[in-house]
């Protein structure tokens, strides 16, 4: 996944581009989505960026695609896109870098400040930068006030996630594993079930540490982990629940948010990062720290079902994915003029 093509004795190709990432085995959803994007229109290649063996590998692969391509297309202002960007300056290509909120957020990356020249040298130097919500793009701004940053709202298709027949569920979404167990509200959510022993909740993610340990001890008898799933089963899920919980501390956008809106799921969220961007007034706001306020906030919303639709309907409207699509290969062909 994410293997470079062999490029020995080939002629390079008009108009193509050079996707590199960070998503291992396969790529985010978001991620895949501007890389479908991107290939409707050029030649694309793709690198995921592994990091191993001190990043020679990647380093080479990522030299020889820029050589060989028109322009390339780095998602996060990470490692990868630093050397794409170096790579870019030496051989005069086109550089284009996607900023989806680890990378220059530090409620995300408490790291970020060890990492601060990387993340200006990019700011600094790509041809294009694209960030996903407004409080990405100023959170970049902050760390480089000069950086000329492009707002595109990530993008979705309404008729990817319908409404179903609704049961009276609560489902949340996140990788299982300690860091978000604040950052994405996973302990707040499992606690808060607690106070609706009536009501099923199902935390869906992959168990990336021994987190889910702590979640099943806290966790009471209606709460399910029900791990990583399938597209299609995260649909149907999404279609039969109710609400949906994103109870983060911080969120450079919340894309599951936005896919769980469109099923007709009342959002109870936190106001924290790019949240009220997505959000507007069609849900509820709860405090992410209190499981007593994010359980009152879920009664509320279970008691408010009419309110999915209007959440459908802001997703529908202001996120669309024909825009994305738009604002994306135009800002590409801008960089290639």
């Amino acid at each position: 996944m994410g293997g470079l093509k062999a490029y020995q004795n080939e002629s390079p190709v008009a108009d193509s581009g050079y996707f590199v990432h960070l998503e291992p085995r396969e790529m985010a959803s978001f991620v895949r989505k501007d890389y479908e994007i991107l290939s409707s229109r050029f030649t694309m290649y793709r690198r995921f960026y592994r990091g191993s063996l001190h990043a020679i590998p990647d380093r080479i692969a990522i030299f020889r695609g820029i050589r060989r391509t028109d322009f390339n297309c780095s998602w996060f202002g990470y490692l990868q896109a630093y050397w794409a960007l170096q790579y870019s300056r030496k051989l005069g290509k086109r550089s284009v870098v996607i900023l989806g909120g680890f990378d220059v957020c530090e409620e995300e990356d408490p790291r970020l400040m060890d990492r601060l020249f990387t993340v200006q040298f990019i700011l600094r130097n790509a041809d294009c930068l694209i960030a996903c919500s407004e409080r990405v793009r100023r959170k970049a701004l902050a760390i480089e006030p000069k950086a000329r940053i492009s707002l595109i709202y990530h993008g979705f298709d309404p008729n990817q996630y319908t409404p179903g027949s609704k049961q009276p569920s609560v489902v949340t979404i996140g990788y299982v594993r300690q860091p978000n167990l604040v950052r994405k509200g996973l302990e707040v959510f499992v606690r808060a079930a607690a106070r609706l022993p009536s009501i099923r909740f199902f935390l869906v993610g992959a168990w990336v540490d021994q987190s889910i340990v702590y979640l099943r001890s806290i966790a009471t008898p209606n709460v399910r982990f029900t791990g990583q799933l399938s597209d299609g089963e995260l649909v149907k899920l999404l279609q039969s629940a109710a609400v949906y919980v994103q109870a983060s501390s911080h969120e450079g956008f919340g894309c599951s948010l936005a896919e769980a809106m469109l099923a007709e799921c009342v959002p109870v969220v936190s106001d924290r990062g790019a949240i009220p961007e997505v959000v507007g007034e069609t849900g509820v706001y709860v405090d992410p720290t209190d499981e007593k306020d994010v359980a009152r906030g879920i009664a509320e919303a279970l008691n408010t079902p009419s309110r999915g639709g209007p959440a459908r309907n802001r997703i529908a409207t202001s996120f669309p994915l024909d825009r994305r699509r738009t604002q994306l290969l135009q800002a590409i062909e801008d960089v290639l003029v």
